[in-house]
């Protein structure tokens, strides 16, 4: 994983090529009433920049409708008093606004409209390409006084850690793992955390909020970082970091959660769950890089664990482990054994995926972006070795010690694999990754990025971060809570010889598992399994229209089936949605209707939100 850069106000104005979007223009009655988010962009040449790339995909990635308008045609809907039910002006591609776009933000939200103001958006004078003065003209929108260019200069802004208040955590539903408590300021802030760094600095505007404002995040200087404000009958939402460059440089998970946080709970949207039938579970991914493994896996075997499932995993299959020579590594090709587990888990249904480079030590300390010519042979002979265990071919892989230069990116792409694991975004579900600056190419290749504890992934690292096993023990029971309360799916991974020493952090892997199962809230979903659906998902096409003021359509498409797609829908009265056309299951599910499709291709529902 990258640390953050600091961010400089001169990126938001770089060339940069992408796959064409076009804006959304008001020339159907469906887009006259428009029952999406709206992404505010200056003008059709912002389409091409990575951050409006980002901002895109975070959105359709959290089942998120959202649809990118000039400035121009949002102030005409105004006008009109077209119904707009949230309007985000993201960072980086926005930093200049007109006086006529900011007062009609000042209006919409004052009538009762949800905003989310990005970091540096409209930060510039229209005329004269400086800092407004004497700071932001959103100040009074967002309840936060920010970009005091005029005051602080070189002072304006500031780089360091941030903070989410235990309330701040439970609104964005941060995911158990990613605070400190340890860590902690007057009051009780945990200090948001990633894998393998001390420190997750952040740049962001020295600021000071209103008495009015909710700081649900702030700086350890205590500037609000995630604030909201209540302007006039609407409510507003203020990030104050590049949320959308920070995702483009690996770093996306405030981005999904603060985006999640205003789509369903601010404005109030329906949203296409990312999970099968809306079910929250966990990607469960084993590491075998030695042959120091094989006795456990032959232990946690006989225990009954791969009866359980699926699980993913991935093999070092060389015969080497720390050193060329050294006899520590699996030797699948010549061990019968391990070549029989492998394939009878398999033939269970567990997902046999590689473990990269043949010598695992080898391949994670010296494999970089200039020797691919040297190290690319290990891919194919890892490759090889597990397609002949199972019979099949690996689609699902991991980089030993998460080191993954581009080139290994591309050979997978090239060998059509479907996923693999990551210690980039931490805390986030499958999501296409951003590598140096730009989206990889979609060839339906997802990343799944580990679900870090504090500073840490598993249970390997406990001793260096003099941490105890009862510590992780609760993350692992409170992440599958968290995972099954949100119908969300995330990845956890350990290495088998791991599974003597903690014994009591697996059983309570298995035991929650197996309670959350039995009350139908949670299951496993292999990698390749859960990239499947994901690019099945990503081909739906779906949006929402009004009917009258307070009756609502979702219309929805797939080319091969909907099956199992699921609608999460905000519960406005007692009455559920009703079917108009197509066939689904309609349930009431933590103060949602969660509509589920059956096996069709198009799904109609209407529902009301009338009081």
């Amino acid at each position: 994983m990258r640390k953050p850069h600091v961010w400089f106000l001169a990126c938001a104005m770089a060339a940069m090529t992408l796959s064409g979007w076009s804006l959304q223009r008001a020339n159907t009655r469906e887009r006259q009433e428009p029952v999406s988010l709206v992404l505010l962009l200056p003008d059709a040449s912002a389409l091409k920049h990575p951050v409006t790339q980002a901002w895109l995909d975070a959105a359709q990635e959290e089942g998120i409708a959202l649809l990118p308008w000039s400035d121009d045609t949002f102030v005409q809907a105004l006008s009109n008093q077209r119904s707009i039910p949230g309007v985000i002006l993201p960072d980086t591609v926005h930093p200049q606004a007109s006086d006529v776009l900011v007062n009609a933000l000042y209006q919409y939200a004052a009538q009762g409209g949800h905003v989310l103001v990005g970091f540096d958006a409209a930060l510039l004078d229209p005329l004269q390409r400086t800092y407004a003065a004497p700071s932001s003209r959103l100040s009074g929108l967002t309840g936060v006084t920010y970009a005091r260019y005029e005051a602080l200069r070189e002072n304006t802004t500031h780089h360091g850690p941030v903070y989410a208040s235990a309330e701040g955590a439970r609104i964005l539903a941060i995911q158990p793992g990613k605070l400190d408590f340890d860590n902690t300021q007057p009051g009780h802030w945990g200090e948001l955390t990633t894998y393998g760094y001390k420190t997750l600095a952040y740049n962001h505007f020295q600021s000071t909020a209103t008495p009015d404002t909710q700081t649900l995040m702030q700086s350890s200087r205590g500037d609000p970082i995630v604030s909201t404000h209540a302007h006039g009958k609407g409510s507003v939402l203020f990030a104050n970091l590049p949320l959308g460059y920070l995702k483009t440089r690996t770093d996306s998970y405030l981005l999904h959660r603060i985006l999640s946080h205003f789509a369903i709970d601010m404005a109030r949207q329906p949203v296409l769950s990312g999970t099968p039938g809306g079910i929250g579970g966990m990607v469960l991914n084993l590491h075998v890089d030695s042959n120091a493994a094989q006795a456990h896996l032959k232990t946690l075997e006989e225990a009954g664990w791969f009866d359980d499932g699926p699980y993913t995993i991935h093999v070092t299959a060389g015969p080497d482990t720390y050193t060329a020579g050294d006899r520590m590594g699996t030797g699948l090709e010549h061990n019968p054994w391990m070549q029989a587990f492998l394939k009878r888990q398999h033939d269970k249904g567990h997902d046999i995926g590689n473990h990269g480079g043949w010598i695992h030590n080898v391949f994670g300390d010296q494999a970089n972006e200039h020797n691919r010519s040297r190290f690319e042979p290990y891919l194919d002979k890892n490759h090889q070795a597990i397609s002949l265990a199972v019979g099949q071919r690996p689609l699902s892989y991991s980089a030993p010690m998460g080191n993954q230069p581009v080139w290994v990116t591309n050979w997978l792409e090239r060998h059509d694999f479907k996923a693999y694991y990551s210690t980039s975004d931490t805390g986030l579900g499958p999501t296409r990754a951003y590598i140096q600056g730009h989206r990889a190419p979609e060839k339906g290749l997802w990343t799944f990025p580990i679900s870090n504890f504090k500073r840490i992934a598993t249970m390997d690292e406990l001793h260096a971060h003099k941490l105890q096993e009862a510590d992780i023990s609760l993350f692992i029971q409170d992440l599958l809570e968290h995972v099954s309360q949100r119908g969300i799916a995330r990845l956890f991974y350990f290495h088998p010889p791991v599974s003597r020493e903690y014994h009591q952090a697996m059983e309570t892997l298995r035991s929650t598992a197996h309670r959350l199962q039995a009350q139908g809230q949670f299951r496993w979903y292999s990698m390749v399994e859960l990239a499947d659906f994901q690019n099945k998902r990503m081909a739906v096409q779906w949006h929402v229209t009004h009917l009258t003021n307070h009756k609502k359509r979702l219309t929805a498409t797939s080319a091969t089936t909907l099956a199992n797609m699921t609608w999460l829908i905000p519960k406005f009265n007692a009455q559920a949605p009703h079917l108009v056309d197509g066939s689904a299951q309609i349930v009431e599910r933590h103060g949602q209707w969660q509509v589920v499709a059956n096996n069709i291709k198009v799904l109609e529902i209407e529902w009301s939100e009338s009081p």
